[in-house]
């Protein structure tokens, strides 16, 4: 079966295996490859397959046959060819920019880091299936029974049916995401939990008594629960913009006077929706206790507010570094990586 390069399966998967030995390794230009009994026993690949991936190798620049002498690198750039193939799996990303922001910067680090991308959706409702099964994403089972991709980075945690697939499959696995879902032994995780408590603690140091806790789902909130903290739940844009509603239809004097949330959106939302409900005198404005991210440079229209900031960037980093080092056969001492969001001055 050839693939859309024109090449045979097999042999493309060697090519794309000597494209990933190059780069691991650094190869610069005139380096010498091992010889093809050395690749044979390092890629498992007959002599054939082998012959034939140098072959397309040597056409596209990439290497030199020297008679007598050996294979070299000619340009380890050359023909732009990937390596790896990266399967990304993410919930649809209408309506969060930076859940989209961080897909985007996932792909950008693989393909700088010479490795094809293969972005795959949620088909499901996010809020009805949290962490999905291989099969609730368009493409993403057939693609791996066909032994289309070589590792996995994941935005939702998956189904532990699932985890147990590509276990047996020895498919690598990262799960980046919040602390909170983690289900996975590979992942990089947000302290979402650090980021709550210490944000109470800040909105209790400026002297606020009333604080609310809001969560976009009951799950979420029974795995972030605050001793003594109420809560709301609200999800997305609308959903910030119904609890300012309901927020204020209640007394003055029974309204939460400090809010945390780490959804920006949310919070966007219900600031919104507070301030245009009250023009042209805005007389309830709470403490807020809140995400920025980098990248996307929020602008909350309240003075009133306690900021963390996450760079996404380098936070999508950790995830792929950790993923391609499992891949080039590290055994990393800690396979579960933590992000901190870092308190605004």
């Amino acid at each position: 079966m050839s693939t859309p390069t024109g090449l045979p399966r097999r042999v493309e998967s060697a090519r794309n295996a000597l494209v990933t030995y190059i780069h691991d390794r650094r190869l610069k230009t005139g380096d010498r490859l091992p010889a093809y009994a050395s690749l044979r026993a390092e890629f498992g690949f007959g002599s054939q397959t082998i012959a034939a991936a140098v072959d397309s190798l040597c056409q596209l620049g990439v290497l030199e046959v020297r008679d007598k002498v050996g294979l070299f690198v000619a340009n380890p750039d050359g023909g732009h060819l990937t390596g790896r193939t990266i399967a990304v799996a993410v919930r649809p990303l209408s309506g969060s920019a930076y859940s989209a922001t961080l897909a985007g910067f996932i792909q950008k680090l693989l393909t700088e880091r010479n490795c094809r991308c293969m972005t795959f959706f949620q088909t499901s409702d996010p809020l009805d299936s949290p962490a999905p099964a291989l099969d609730e994403f368009t493409g993403f089972e057939q693609a791996i029974i066909e032994n289309r991709c070589d590792g996995i980075i994941t935005l939702c945690p998956l189904a532990p049916e699932s985890q147990n697939k590509l276990a047996k499959l020895k498919l690598p696995c990262c799960f980046i995401g919040d602390d909170d879902a983690v289900t996975m032994p590979l992942s990089v995780v947000i302290e979402v939990n650090r980021f709550i408590r210490e944000a109470i603690t800040e909105l209790k140091a400026v002297g606020c008594k009333n604080i609310v806790q809001i969560c976009t789902s009951q799950e979420q909130l029974l795995l972030r629960r605050q001793e003594n903290i109420a809560s709301l739940i609200g999800v997305s844009y609308d959903g910030g913009a119904a609890i300012a509603g309901k927020l204020l239809s209640q007394k003055a004097s029974s309204r939460p006077d400090g809010i945390v949330c780490d959804d920006d959106t949310v919070i966007s939302g219900l600031l919104s929706e507070l301030i245009s409900r009250q023009l042209p005198e805005v007389a309830y404005l709470p403490q807020i206790a809140t995400i920025v991210h980098g990248e996307l440079k929020e602008r909350y229209p309240s003075e009133k507010m306690i900021l963390f900031q996450q760079n996404i960037e380098e936070y999508a980093t950790l995830a792929v570094d950790l993923l391609l080092s499992v891949l080039r056969g590290s055994s990393p001492a800690e396979q579960r990586l933590s992000y901190r969001f870092i308190p605004v001055s």
